[in-house]
């Protein structure tokens, strides 16, 4: 079976032995380590590249170490983990290259799946979270960009995105895999979320389309029915 090494980065006793706890409970990981200062931190990496580098918010709490790591293990998928996150500690996170946020409050399973999509070089965060990245985040998209995202929103699939925008379906993938990590998005649902609260050209689109208009109250309907609370507002 193939095995995920992990290494952990905290000086906190309790969560040294309850990520043990949920680490043991899966023959697919394996805690290599704990990490309680940043040169143990920074040898470990570098000596073991793991796949997986559990990291405390709590011990360096502006990040100023996770470049550091990040250049001595490449590879290594960084997950901070911390009781909460703000947007602006988020937005600094992904900037400097984390996948995944792990709150202490997690339940085993979500703590392993959190450590599974990182491990792939995946994204992975709470709804909360991203739903307040989505809500917050000021993001400068290129014309290119907007169109894409426009198209998304009108429930367009790859292939017809495409053939709107004279590109290949690859390229279009590109685009997408871009645009999920610029906005904090999970999936094509959230980015088309982020697209109708936010984009000038999708409120400009929606004003002359009636698809558009139908395709927003849909979406509406999904995300109530994924136990959010609807949002209204298209902010330019």
């Amino acid at each position: 079976m193939f095995t995920l090494t992990v290494l952990l980065f905290t000086d906190e006793p309790m969560l040294e032995l309850g990520l043990q706890a949920v680490l043991d409970s899966a023959p697919e990981f394996k805690l290599l380590g704990v990490c309680r200062n940043e040169a143990g931190l920074l040898a470990e990496a570098e000596k073991h590249q793991p796949h997986l580098i559990v990291y405390s918010a709590a011990l360096d709490p502006a990040l100023a170490r996770v470049l550091g790591v990040r250049r001595l293990a490449p590879e290594s998928a960084i997950v901070l983990c911390g009781r909460e996150f703000s947007t602006e500690v988020a937005h600094q996170a992904m900037e400097l290259g984390v996948r995944g946020f792990l709150s202490t409050t997690s339940i085993p399973e979500t703590i392993r799946e959190c450590l599974r999509f990182a491990a792939t070089g995946e994204m992975w965060m709470e709804r909360s979270l991203a739903n307040n990245l989505l809500n917050s985040k000021p993001v400068s998209l290129s014309r290119r960009q907007g169109q894409l995202v426009s198209l998304l929103v009108q429930g367009l699939k790859n292939r017809e995105i495409a053939t709107a925008l004279g590109i290949s379906e690859g390229t279009v993938k590109a685009y997408l895999t871009t645009l999920f990590e610029k906005v904090g998005a999970r999936d094509r649902f959230e980015l088309a979320l982020f697209g109708l609260k936010n984009l000038r050209t999708v409120r400009e689109a929606e004003a002359s389309s009636p698809k558009m208009k139908r395709v927003r109250g849909e979406m509406r309907d999904q995300f109530r029915e994924r136990g959010h609370r609807p949002t209204t507002k298209v902010v330019a």
